[in-house]
C-alpha cells in the first residue's frame, strides 16, 4: 500500500501569540559600560523572521497545511467599549521588534485584521465560515479557543495532537468563562467562583444556571450577560464583515 496522504488543511493561526512569542524570545539585554549602568535591548529581526518561517513550515508539515491565514487583533475592540477595564492591566510595551515582525508577517502570508474584533473572533468566524475552504485547523495556545467548535492544535502542547472541540464542550466552556472570568483579559466573572465551583454550578450546562448563580450573589442577569459577552468568541452570525458591526451575544437567540 502507498503512504497515506495528508489532508489539505487550512491553518487559522493566532498570529498575535506567534509574533509576540518569537519577538520577545529574540530580545537580549546588553550592557555597554564597565559600571553596568548603560543597558539596551537588542533584537535580531532577520533571525526572528527565519524562526517564523521555520515554525510555519513545521506547522504545515505536521498538520498537512496547504494554506495559512494569519489572524491579528487591532488595538481596540468592541469589548473595550463594553468594559473599559478590558485588558487594562496589560503593559503597553511590546517587544522591540514586534511591530516590524508583525508587518513582515502580514506581507508574507494572507493576514486578517478586522475592525472592532480580536484575532480570537476572526478565528472563530473563519472556522465556521464557508468563505474559507475546509478542512480547517485552529492553531493557538489561547485557552479561549476551547469555546470555539473546531479542530484545535496547541503548538506548545504537541503531545495533545489535533483535538475536536465539540459544540457542547464549546458552549459549556463559554458558560464556565462567564462564571470564572479571565484574569488575563481583565474581566472578573462571578466573584468567588473558580473552575471547580463553575463545574458544580453547571450541572446541565444551561444559561439559567449561570443567572441563578449570579442572583444568589446579589447580582442579576444583566451583569451575567456582560461577562458572557466579554467571554464569547464571535461566530459568523455575530459579525458583519461589510459593516464591521458586532451583534452582541443573546442566550435566547444564539447558541
Amino acid at each position: 500500500m502507498g503512504r497515506k496522504r495528508k489532508k489539505r488543511n487550512t491553518l487559522l493561526v493566532d498570529a498575535d501569540i506567534l509574533v509576540f512569542r518569537i519577538a520577545i524570545a529574540e530580545e537580549e539585554a546588553i550592557c555597554w559600560d564597565t559600571d553596568n549602568e548603560l543597558w539596551t535591548l537588542h533584537a535580531d529581526l532577520k533571525q526572528a523572521k527565519a524562526k517564523v518561517q521555520d515554525e510555519v513550515a513545521h506547522l504545515c508539515d505536521v498538520l498537512g497545511g496547504v494554506s495559512v491565514i494569519m489572524c491579528f487583533s487591532p488595538r481596540k475592540t468592541f469589548r473595550h467599549e463594553l468594559f473599559p477595564r478590558y485588558k487594562a492591566h496589560r503593559k503597553d510595551r511590546k517587544p522591540t521588534i514586534f511591530p516590524a515582525l508583525r508587518e513582515w508577517v502580514i506581507s508574507e502570508w494572507r493576514s486578517e485584521c478586522w475592525p472592532n474584533v480580536e484575532a480570537d473572533d476572526i478565528i472563530g468566524i473563519l472556522a465556521k465560515s464557508h468563505s474559507v475552504p475546509a478542512p480547517k485547523i485552529v492553531v493557538s495556545d489561547d485557552h479561549d479557543m476551547e469555546s470555539i467548535p473546531c479542530m484545535l492544535y496547541q503548538p506548545m502542547h504537541p503531545e495533545r495532537g489535533v483535538r475536536r472541540v465539540t459544540y457542547a464542550n464549546a458552549r459549556r466552556y463559554h458558560l464556565t468563562q462567564t462564571l470564572t472570568g479571565d484574569s488575563g483579559d481583565g474581566y472578573p466573572g462571578l466573584p468567588g467562583v473558580g473552575p471547580k465551583r463553575a463545574e458544580a454550578i453547571l450541572k446541565q450546562g444551561l444559561w439559567e444556571e449561570v443567572v441563578d448563580a449570579y442572583e444568589k450573589k446579589g447580582l442579576n442577569e444583566t451583569e451575567a450577560l456582560l461577562q458572557a459577552r466579554l467571554a464569547k468568541i464571535l461566530t459568523p452570525k455575530l459579525y458583519d464583515q461589510k459593516t464591521h458591526k458586532v451583534t452582541l451575544w443573546n442566550p435566547r437567540k444564539h447558541r
